[in-house]
């Protein structure tokens, strides 16, 4: 069934959470033009979402900070940690953290998500330059998911995916300065672009499972920071636990900016035992003009693939 928001009245309903609220297993929820500021849970398994025309889902309050709230909001995010999600609250306030901060939060429970066309924001540095740069995340994904020419805006910690789930994000925007794509989840993103909005930006952090085959991989992928320098293309989250091998490969890039020459941060693994926690790849990326990218500077632990092994890096053998 198809269900449709409309912030002018002329569909179902006028406020997104609404139309969640009253999706069942495999509806299509169709967002009709504008902005919309809710703070969005998915739980509905099969769920579509398209947004027609220019469609923005934005909260921003969410961050790493204390902020009131009503009894009410702490009963239901008490509720919501009990899924699997790290919270600390009390029944004053909510603290917002990595892990409660998102402003779209799709849960376990909503397998096979697919959104399309819709920009997912946390605007909480975006909206006030002024505001710390800390963790504000524009999704939280722990589902089966896949996403099409969706954009995701934040700045530390924009996009989070999480869990033994495989994500699949094709001709996306996902911008952001510190760790803005991380988690242990296998994500594919293909044929999109990424952009770095600050010196000294990582890419990604992963904390891949060492029995999980992918953790992110960029194919395709067109990778920007305008004027930015020192960009590194990701350092390991959580390195320093023993079940963690971070993954972490790009293939067949576009390098649009002056990176770092070693590439990657050692960040917590142990030092001497690099090899043993990251798995950090490249093949056959070239700067804008088509020339290889430079990779004689490359710490010593990272990898350059062969033609040979980057054959196994295709979406049939990512997501199966």
């Amino acid at each position: 069934m198809r269900i449709y928001v409309s912030k002018d009245g002329n569909g179902e309903y006028t406020k997104v959470a609404d139309a969640l609220n009253n999706a069942k297993d495999g509806d299509t929820i169709v967002i009709k033009s504008g902005t919309y500021e809710e703070r969005l849970y998915i739980d509905t398994p099969n769920l579509t979402m398209i947004g027609e025309g220019d469609v923005i889902l934005t909260y921003f309050t969410a961050a790493e900070q204390k902020v009131e709230g009503s009894e009410e909001y702490m009963n239901y995010l008490i509720e919501k940690s009990k899924g699997g999600y790290e919270c600390e609250i009390t029944s004053e306030t909510e603290v917002y953290n990595t892990f409660t901060s998102s402003a779209v939060t799709i849960l376990e429970a909503a397998d096979n998500f697919r959104a399309e066309n819709i920009t997912f924001e946390n605007s909480w540095n975006r909206a006030d330059e002024s505001r710390k740069v800390t963790q504000a995340l524009a999704v939280c994904c722990g589902a089966n998911a896949s996403f099409e020419n969706c954009t995701f805006l934040g700045k530390q910690d924009t996009l989070y995916v999480r869990g033994k789930v495989k994500q699949h994000f094709y001709k996306c925007f996902i911008e952001g300065t510190v760790d803005f794509i991380f988690g242990d989840a296998t994500a594919l993103f293909e044929d999109c672009r990424i952009n770095c909005v600050r010196d000294k930006s990582y890419i990604s952090a992963a904390s891949t499972d060492k029995d999980t085959e992918f953790g992110f991989v960029f194919l395709n992928c067109d990778i920007t920071a305008e004027g930015m320098e020192n960009i590194y293309l990701g350092r390991p989250w959580r390195a320093e636990y023993p079940n963690v091998k971070s993954h972490t490969a790009f293939i067949n890039c576009i390098y649009d900016f002056d990176g770092n020459s070693e590439g990657w941060l050692r960040w917590h693994a142990p030092e001497g035992r690099e090899r043993e926690r990251i798995r950090y790849e490249e093949f056959g990326n070239t700067r804008r003009n088509g020339e290889p990218v430079d990779v004689s500077g490359r710490i010593e632990w990272s990898y350059q693939l062969d033609a040979e092994a980057a054959k196994e890096y295709t979406r049939e053998n990512i997501l199966k």
